[in-house]
């Protein structure tokens, strides 16, 4: 396992999920935070990036005093397993406190709707790309076009071998 802290505005915090027994006993309880740690790149265009972190028994409980929009500082343990030939990781939290800085603030990109329930994803649309020009562009010679070729007949009687 591997320890991590990292420092982040919380996105959303889950109810607590009840994931049904396979022997039919009590169900196994936990509530999910969903941390916010989107960015943006040289031309100031967003990219949203957001991790959840699993609470499980008396974690749980930390997760009250905390909403949507609070910056935390949270300590968590990363393992991964495998499985069927793929790989799977889950981030547990060990601890959770509020950061120096009380809120989050993006002006340009504030935090969305709540995760839970979830809502299907909008379709991908193309981005516009306003200095594109059309095929083919200026200084580039269109690929020429193959031209059909004559099959060459062989000495011999016309006889193909």
């Amino acid at each position: 396992m591997i320890k991590l802290t990292a420092t982040a505005a919380i996105y959303s915090i889950s109810p607590v999920i009840d994931i049904p027994s396979k022997s039919g006993g009590n169900p196994f309880q936990k509530r999910e935070l969903v941390l916010d740690d989107s960015w943006f790149d040289r031309d100031n265009q967003p990219h949203q990036s957001l991790v959840v972190i699993e609470a499980t028994g008396e974690k749980m409980d930390l997760l009250n005093q905390f909403s949507p929009g609070m910056r935390v500082t949270v300590e968590a343990l990363v393992s991964g397993r495998e499985a069927n030939g793929r790989v799977f990781n889950s981030i547990r939290l060990l601890g959770i406190q509020q950061a120096a800085q009380q809120t989050y603030a993006a002006p340009t990109m504030p935090p969305q709707q709540p995760m839970y329930p979830q809502q299907p994803a909008p379709a991908y649309q193309q981005p516009a790309y306003p200095n594109a020009a059309p095929y083919p562009q200026q200084g580039y010679a269109p690929y020429p076009q193959a031209q059909p070729q004559q099959p060459q007949q062989k000495q011999g009687g016309g006889l193909p071998f």
